[in-house]
């Protein structure tokens, strides 16, 4: 796990998205407890779902990297493995800027829509292609990734993680540019955080923020205090469950 959250830190900047699989049992509520006690400084979601597609495990610790493609591109122990993986995180990244598929406009595309987040600008290109089945499969492709988008917004606001999912709002916003038939859906959206009680949900996520800032500094007793506080006149919401769920895990004692 430290070399994982190094190895993230490290490159999470450029684009790696880094995720850590459960697999001796614990819930979430033990997950939060021991990350929050062993690694205060790292941010993450725990998570329940399905298993990743990669190849199964002989031991532990067991790693595969994913290419921005989906393709498996390695899989094994991380430790033995740790120059080979480096060197195909920067090749992988490099595809971010440049793009990748068999064709100019493919690459194009791609370059735009997940190394830049230009939706719109992305969508111009497709749409132009000439050939049909390369011009269906990329348009889907930038429907799924604005569709994931919006999906990524309620699924943040579920969380009550509502300062990250205004943030993926204007992001959305600034990725559909003023195509027509984009716009207004992504405005609602960014007007969604205006009404008062999402300001008030932003404002108790921002003293949730503090709270996390003071575990990161290992100040936990003060932590508490603030949760405790924060969640006296709380009014039921995500965001309370979450500091809830919080609490909880700095009570807990880990094994």
């Amino acid at each position: 796990m430290p070399s994982a959250i190094r190895t993230d830190r490290e490159l999470s900047s450029l684009g790696l998205v880094t995720i850590l699989v459960e697999s001796q049992g614990n819930d979430d509520s033990k997950l939060d407890a021991f990350l929050w006690k062993t690694f205060p400084d790292n941010g993450w979601f725990v998570c329940t779902g399905t298993g990743l597609p990669i190849p199964p495990s002989r031991g532990i610790p067991h790693g595969a990297l994913i290419g921005v493609d989906g393709t498996i591109l390695w899989a094994g122990n991380p430790n033995a493995g740790k120059k080979q993986i480096e060197t195909l995180v920067e090749q992988e990244l490099e595809k971010l800027k440049t793009g990748w598929g068999a064709t100019p406009d493919a690459r194009k595309v791609r370059a735009l829509l997940f190394g830049k987040g230009d939706y719109a600008g992305a969508m111009a290109i497709a749409v132009a292609i000439n050939d049909e089945a390369e011009r269906k499969l990329l348009t889907k492709e930038i429907e799924d990734r604005r569709a994931g988008a919006t999906g990524a917004i309620a699924e943040l606001k579920r969380q009550g993680r509502y300062i990250d999912a205004q943030e993926r709002a204007r992001q959305l916003a600034r990725a559909v540019g003023d195509r027509a038939e984009w716009v207004e859906a992504a405005k609602l959206e960014v007007d969604a955080f205006a009404t008062p009680q999402a300001k008030e949900l932003l404002a108790l996520d921002k003293k949730l923020e503090k709270v996390e800032s003071q575990l990161r500094e290992r100040k936990d007793e003060t932590a508490q205090k603030t949760l405790v506080s924060m969640l006296k006149n709380a009014p039921e919401s995500p965001v309370s469950a979450r500091a809830k769920t919080l609490l909880a895990a700095l009570q807990a004692k880990v094994e």
